[in-house]
């Protein structure tokens, strides 16, 4: 899997003590920067939310949450196309 850096566009949290794994979706600015931004979970179900994302970035047991602008590592699902 192709694996990106990107920045946190949102405080993203964390169950204490439990590796958690977030959907996100990408979004590029104008200096060209990446920024991960999770993708709401609705009634509708897993499907929704794995077809709307780009990828899913890995919270580690250890980390309660990412703070905003902090650089994290998105495992892409496919290639990108931008």
């Amino acid at each position: 899997n192709q694996v990106v850096k990107a920045l946190a566009s949102t405080r993203m949290f964390s169950a204490k003590g439990r590796r958690t794994f977030v959907t996100v979706r990408l979004k590029k600015d104008e200096k060209g920067l990446f920024w991960a931004e999770p993708v709401p979970t609705g009634l509708s179900g897993a499907i929704t939310t794995l077809a709307k994302a780009d990828g899913f970035i890995e919270i580690p047991e250890n980390q309660q949450f990412v703070e905003v602008g902090e650089e994290v590592q998105v495992t892409l699902f496919q290639r990108l196309s931008f």
